[in-house]
């Protein structure tokens, strides 16, 4: 296809994420053909039907040829999906995950791929509570950040090629250390995760249907899928740790300036760090 970024993309896991990739990349006629590869049947479908991918298979053989594989399968999957996926694709191909923890996935993925796969890591903050192809959205992708993660070891032009990819797509790329990556990460998604769960645990039964709009907002992030956050969780644990232990510090603070009549100036500080002014 004239003037496409990529003659053939391969797309290893057709759920909201990656099939909100191929609706990014159809409509900006970066790529010329889209193969799909899923477990699923109707995931395949359904990403067909919506133009999402052009064929799509159960198979890692239909990504012959594809010189850039995205893999967003759930994160205890990638290293065997992206170790699949590189069999297939064309020698010299880019091959970058979307997993929301990085630098378990970056170490395994250095050591194993083989001579002639350029792999980077990457992660576009972008999703819903929802899940699946029937719920994937281009403009998902719009405006968003996408941290990429490159090392000592990564290739500077794939590290190009995926910077470049994400301005296509109309997202807003930045570098970071995979274990930056992470410790940030922690702190500004999984982490406010765990405390939309803990939020809605601890309402009783009748002050759940009497929120206003910021809880139901803590209602949608806590009715996320429970089988990703408990991977996602597992892998950065340490950093989750970390950042919980200061915002249980922040909350001590909290509780002890509301028993002093002191609570202004804490609120006030975070009313400024959330750029609402003084």
């Amino acid at each position: 296809m004239t003037g496409a970024m990529f003659e053939r993309v391969g797309i290893a896991g057709l759920g909201l994420i990656g099939t909100s990739f191929g609706l990014a990349l159809r409509a900006r006629g970066l790529a010329g053909r889209v193969i799909g590869v899923d477990r699923d049947a109707a995931a395949i479908t359904v990403a067909r039907g919506r133009g999402a991918v052009d064929e799509g298979a159960a198979d890692y053989a239909v990504l012959e040829g594809a010189d850039l594989v995205i893999v967003a399968v759930p994160p205890q999957a990638v290293v065997d999906a992206a170790l699949r996926a590189a069999g297939p694709a064309r020698r010299g191909a880019v091959l970058f995950d979307v997993a929301s923890v990085k630098a378990p996935i970056v170490r395994a993925l250095e050591a194993a791929l083989p001579e002639g796969v350029r792999f980077v890591g990457g992660h576009p903050m972008a999703g819903t509570e929802r899940q699946g192809a029937a719920a994937a959205d281009a403009a998902l992708l719009t405006g968003r950040p996408f941290l990429i993660t490159p090392t000592a070891r990564s290739d500077a032009d794939a590290v190009d090629v995926v910077w470049n990819l994400a301005r296509g797509l109309g997202m807003r790329p930045l570098l970071l250390d995979p274990d930056v990556h992470d410790a940030i990460v922690a702190q500004v998604s999984h982490v406010p995760y765990l405390l939309a769960a803990a939020a809605v645990n601890a309402a009783d039964d009748v002050a759940l249907g009497l929120g206003g709009p910021a809880f139901e907002s803590l209602r949608r992030m806590a009715g996320s899928p429970v089988e990703l956050w408990v991977e996602i969780c597992s892998q950065n644990r340490s950093a989750i740790l970390r950042s919980l232990g200061w915002v249980r510090d922040e909350l001590d603070r909290l509780e002890a300036a509301l028993n002093e009549d002191a609570l202004g100036g804490l609120l006030a500080a975070a009313r400024r760090r959330a750029g609402g002014g003084g």
